[in-house]
């Protein structure tokens, strides 16, 4: 079995460049580096664009994911091993 988390940490960062680009999140995000490290208040990702990752994140593992896994103070890197660890292999 392959490990879901780079999969998961593309899909994030893909989803926060098509939210900047649509003006749902700062315009900066659709070229700025985007790091593992990095927590959703840091990129400037409100909590209307954190209910949408979530929304997009369950749809793509089509499991139910906690809005808890995504508060501003989480580093992206943490959401996606809460994620990995939800949807399990098949994510």
């Amino acid at each position: 079995m392959s490990d879901p988390t780079p999969d998961l940490f593309a899909h994030i960062v893909s989803r926060i460049r098509e939210d900047a680009a649509a003006g749902l999140l700062p315009g900066h995000l659709q070229t700025a580096p985007i790091e593992p490290s990095m927590t959703l208040g840091e990129l400037g990702v409100d909590s209307l664009g954190r209910m949408a990752l979530l929304t997009a994140l369950m749809d793509l593992t089509d499991q139910y994911i906690p809005d808890t896994a995504f508060s501003e103070g989480q580093t992206l890197g943490a959401i996606v091993e809460q994620v990995a660890a939800i949807a399990g292999p098949a994510a």
